[in-house]
């Protein structure tokens, strides 16, 4: 072959191939170039959430509830410890970890060996101090509680991924948990960040910050005392509820058992429910100031009407209806006194179904307050009409045949401290900015009106004749103060009949009568003992919790200071 032949097959070959180059730079450049950049982009860049910072939790007065703690983990990655003689005592010290312990953990082989767990900034910042690669920091949020199982059921918790799950973290997670930011960071092939590469930190926006209604203080009150009933009857369960009358405000809340939001909820999902929204009871003689209200609303009665209480037993549609004291002719002030069911039962009579049915509704049984939606809150029970049998109107009146929620019966009990005014029941009172800007209020809001104003203040007075010397609750007075207020003691239906071995027991009242400034409502569920009656078992708590609550708002006692009872 001529080197003229040779000379073109060359050329030829080469030409060939880099056309051949050509059509692939242009295959990678034009036709595939956004997906080799984007798979360019994958290998060197990343995108990296940045987290907010969730908002607190307050009580009325700004005391934290609920904050998140940022904590970091350490671990170690063994091949960058170049000096592992050198650079051990000095991270053993640091971390308080025996270095015999840390020269076990450690090795060349491990990449990614934990070190310790939760540790605050000021120990981070010590040990990158020390500027060694081999140490790799982890960020993360715990969220804290410092009143530990105070009020856990109003705040709830969170889970893992910091969300809230139960309680005013799940019910405004929204508003706690902010928006994320993010950061784009470019990486060498060591995948080591080129910091003067960065292309984008857009900084997170933090949580909201929520101020519930709740009084820290008397949150405090209630929380001990019912834990000394828990502890003093060995009951299934304790509830209690302060509320503001004139403005629906949830000043406490606390029920038992319950747990510690810190350790992340509970083993029984017993001690998770909020009972005072969920719980549905037969609430027995408490519910009697329905059927008074209704009856002097309506005018059918005045307080000194008298009615004949049937010397204790009271045959009715076929059933026997009995009291616990044999008495005959009584005022209806002194029947509410003395709580006699037979009075009642005749009180109910006079009222009607429809009536006593439609004055049920309007102190709000048988519907759900709102005051937490979604944490699993009970309407109660409350038949319709067509419902009822014929002995019902004897026994709705006093408390039979009905199931209600202690949030539900605390709420009708400061309608009638308020002047028949039924609040919305209210645990948060505002939203603001990590700034302190109040982005949203909440304010007092008026349901409807019951009863008259002038019906209510009869309530109102006859209910002080109960804590009288010849009342059932004697034992729920504050020295000093004027007490309104009821005792209920409801045999629990077990198996469709009504046991005479378990009983709830309650006290519902308010103080100063005259113008009350809270209610509190303590229901014991099931006391051990020969005590189990509301007036001995849940007045004197009552007694004791409304002496320091009285303490804490700085009320004025008419005469003698307000003490503390004795349970």
């Amino acid at each position: 072959m001529s080197l003229r032949n040779r000379a073109l097959i060359l050329t030829c070959c080469l030409a060939f191939g880099f056309t051949i180059v050509s059509l692939r730079l242009v295959q990678i450049q034009i036709l595939d170039g956004d997906r080799f950049h984007q798979e360019a982009i994958r290998n060197h860049f990343e995108r990296v959430a940045v987290a907010p910072t969730r908002g607190m939790i307050l009580d009325s007065h700004g005391t934290i509830l609920a904050k998140t703690h940022v904590v970091y983990d350490v671990r170690m990655d063994g091949k960058e410890l170049k000096k592992p003689e050198q650079d051990l005592p000095l991270i053993s010290k640091i971390l308080e970890i025996p270095l015999a312990q840390l020269k076990a953990v450690y090795s060349p082989t491990k990449r990614y060996e934990l070190l310790k767990t939760n540790l605050p900034e000021e120990t981070v910042s010590a040990l990158k101090d020390l500027k060694l690669k081999s140490l790799i920091f982890e960020r993360k949020a715990i969220r804290a509680y410092p009143n530990g199982e105070h009020g856990s059921h109003a705040i709830g918790f969170v889970d893992q991924q910091c969300s809230g799950v139960m309680g005013i973290e799940r019910l405004m997670n929204k508003e706690l948990k902010g928006i994320s930011g993010e950061r784009w960071i470019e990486r060498d092939v060591r995948k080591r960040e080129i910091a003067a590469y960065r292309r984008k930190d857009v900084r997170p926006v933090d949580g909201m910050n929520v101020q519930l209604t709740l009084d820290l203080g008397i949150q405090h009150v209630v929380e001990e005392s019912i834990t000394r009933v828990m502890e003093k009857t060995k009951a299934n369960a304790v509830y209690s509820i302060v509320m503001r009358p004139k403005t629906g405000e949830i000043l406490a809340m606390a029920s038992r058992p319950n747990f510690d939001p810190n350790q992340g909820g509970a083993k029984e999902l017993s001690q998770l429910r909020n009972r005072c929204l969920t719980d549905v009871v037969e609430p027995g003689s408490t519910f009697k100031i329905v059927t008074l209200a209704g009856v002097l609303q309506e005018g059918l009665m005045s307080l000194n009407t008298q009615i004949f209480c049937e010397n204790g037993s009271f045959y009715f549609g076929g059933k026997l209806l009995h009291d616990d004291e044999a008495n005959g002719v009584l005022t209806v002030e002194e029947v509410l006194a003395r709580s006699s069911n037979i009075g009642f039962c005749k009180m109910g009579l006079a009222l009607g179904d429809e009536r006593l049915y439609t004055y049920s509704k309007q102190f709000g049984f048988g519907a759900v307050t709102g005051m937490m939606m979604g944490q699993g809150e009970s309407a109660g029970i409350l038949n319709p009409l067509h419902r009822w049998t014929k002995v019902s109107i004897s026994r709705i009146p006093m408390g039979h045949e009905i199931g209600v929620t202690p949030i539900q019966m605390v709420s009708a009990y400061s309608a009638i401290a308020n002047g028949g005014r039924l609040m919305e029941p209210r645990l948060i009172r505002s939203i603001s900015d990590h700034q302190g800007r109040v982005v949203r209020a909440f304010p007092p809001h008026v349901i409807r009106q019951v009863i008259q104003e002038k019906t209510a203040n009869l309530v109102s007075g006859a209910l002080t004749r109960v804590l009288s010397s010849d009342g059932t609750g004697k034992r729920a007075n504050v020295p000093g103060f004027t007490v309104a207020g009821k005792t209920g003691t409801a045999q629990k239906v077990i198996n469709g009949t009504y046991s005479k071995e378990k009983y709830l027991a309650s006290f519902v009242g308010y103080m100063p009568q005259e113008n009350p400034e809270f209610v509190i409502l303590v229901m014991v569920d099931e006391p051990k003992g020969r005590e189990y009656h509301g007036g001995q078992v849940a007045a004197p708590a009552f007694a004791e919790m409304a002496a320091q609550i009285a303490q804490s708002l700085n009320l004025v006692p008419k005469s003698a200071p307000a003490t503390k009872a004795a349970l």
